[in-house]
């Protein structure tokens, strides 16, 4: 028997839709815990760069939020947003410098908001994908 077009499995895409979500909401709020963790350690000092931190600590906890909440494609993509700003964020003030402050590209804390930024990206593109008709 052929399967007709609007054919979709229910049970196990629900569960990678719902794994996926809650992949992404912990992914962007780690991104703003490390962020908050950062101001506080360091950036509080620093002039402009460090209220962006805080800024950016906030965003991504109440995205992260958002997205337990609603888990739907609009706050799928604030969260793909969030990743995607804030990894170019770091590229801009690793390369040339943001407001008179100029970060360096390698190090522990760097390496791990990196990571955790791409992986809250694919995760997002992956939830967002998989909730298109």
């Amino acid at each position: 028997m052929q399967r007709p077009l609007h054919f979709r499995p229910t049970a196990g895409k629900a569960y990678i839709e719902a794994a996926g979500g809650w992949a992404t909401a912990l992914l962007v709020a780690a991104a703003g815990a490390i962020h908050l963790y950062l101001w506080f350690d360091y950036f509080h000092l620093v002039h402009v760069v460090g209220a962006l931190f805080l800024v950016n600590a906030a965003a991504g906890l109440l995205i992260g939020a958002a997205v337990l909440a609603r888990r739907n494609r609009l706050t799928l993509l604030a969260a793909g947003g969030y990743a995607v700003g804030t990894l170019v964020g770091f590229v801009i003030s690793t390369r040339w410098g943001l407001y008179g402050y100029r970060e360096t590209f390698w190090g522990s804390w760097q390496e791990a908001a990196g990571g955790v930024e791409l992986a809250a990206l694919a995760a997002a593109m992956l939830s967002f994908a998989l909730r298109l008709p």
